[in-house]
């Protein structure tokens, strides 16, 4: 098992969430970045991007998977939470 398993599984719930509403290629890249290269932050960044430049909308609970997520990396509430709560795509 991975060390860091539990932030992956955390990463991987949030991005789950949204499978069905994003782009497949895009949800590939967000999926690589978390599960196979390593770097979590970088596909949530990639996942919350996502969401913020195709207008994808989210619900409340989505938006907690995703907040649990980038919580569990240390990243509090990063710009891209941020963005997504101002321009109402929950």
């Amino acid at each position: 098992m991975h060390v860091h398993q539990h932030r992956i599984d955390l990463c991987n719930q949030a991005l789950d969430a949204v499978r069905l509403a994003s782009p497949a290629d895009l949800f590939g890249d967000a999926y690589d970045d978390i599960t196979h290269f390593d770097e979590r932050g970088l596909g949530m960044e990639v996942l919350i991007d996502q969401l913020a430049e195709f207008e994808i909308q989210i619900n409340c609970e989505q938006f907690g998977l995703i907040k649990g997520a980038i919580d569990s990396l240390s990243l509090d509430e990063c710009d891209r939470l941020v963005y997504l709560r101002e321009h109402e795509l929950i």
